[in-house]
């Protein structure tokens, strides 16, 4: 079985305090081909040097590519999306030299454009706790018409963990949201997906934790394999060592009975396959 996990933060994130070596040689122990560093882009708290963070990023990971040669593949990446809420400059990461660029909106984003005076706070880790099931759905519905803005229009490879918000309300809070009410924006999602050309993660943090769920789940994997969409990428989306490809093995066995065959992983934003 070839592994690769395509979705990885170290400590030039803003929520992450690994280095590369550490993902690396955990990487190694785990038997994984190749690794891609993305780092977020997210531009908070004010003074976050988001751009020269992501530039170390790449550095490190071209030097790291060179040290661990025939052992490992790292590649370099970011994780880009949010500035469609932020509106700042993401031309920058563009002129980087990067294997792979990301697709993803987070929830503080949403809460500063949406929700700027939620009585719960800003962070969805907290509001899940507190927030009623109302707020929550209109929540998902405006993470959902942010994400199709990237699906359809932003410059990025991947599209990662498209139900993510659900890590939190399900997985961590328990608050059993449908995410059935959604299919209709989820599948405009997919079909944008298919549409520009862009590949769906199959993000398995997931697994690390208590849910154990897929992100997205293996329904809307499904249909998103009946609407044509052959394209995937496996990322661990781990932020220490210790859950650097977590769950992919699992996951790959899982997209196998779906009826998927190829992985993707990308070299200068040039994609390449592999059997599952």
């Amino acid at each position: 079985m070839e592994l690769y996990d395509g979705h990885l933060h170290t400590k030039y994130s803003i929520d992450s305090t690994a280095s590369l070596d550490e993902m690396c040689n955990s990487a190694i122990e785990r038997g994984i081909l190749g690794i891609a560093i993305t780092d977020h882009n997210i531009p908070f708290p004010d003074g976050f040097a988001h751009y020269e963070n992501i530039r170390r990023s790449v550095q490190k990971a071209r030097q790291k590519d060179e040290e661990f040669a025939g052992r490992l593949r790292v590649f370099a990446g970011v994780e880009l999306g949010d500035h469609f809420i932020f509106e700042y400059d993401a031309e920058p990461f563009y002129h980087m030299d990067l294997d792979c660029i990301l697709g993803s909106i987070h929830s503080t984003p949403v809460f500063k454009k949406y929700f700027p005076d939620c009585p719960y706070g800003s962070d969805l880790k907290e509001v899940v706790y507190q927030a009623d099931a109302d707020f929550l759905k209109r929540f998902l519905e405006v993470y959902y018409q942010e994400l199709l803005k990237v699906s359809e229009e932003a410059d990025v490879d991947v599209m990662t963990h498209l139900t993510f918000p659900l890590r939190y309300m399900n997985g961590l809070a328990n608050r059993n949201i449908d995410i059935r009410e959604y299919d209709a924006q989820i599948d405009a999602i997919l079909g944008a997906i298919i549409k520009t050309n862009k590949v769906l993660e199959v993000n398995t943090s997931g697994l690390s934790m208590d849910w154990h769920q897929l992100m997205p789940n293996e329904d809307i994997l499904a249909r998103y394999f009946q609407m044509g969409g052959r394209s995937i990428s496996f990322g661990s989306d781990a932020h220490k060592a210790e859950n650097v490809g977590v769950g992919i093995p699992e996951a790959m066995t899982k997209l196998k009975k779906l009826g998927f065959t190829h992985g993707t992983y990308f070299v200068k934003r040039k994609r390449f396959l592999y059997t599952l």
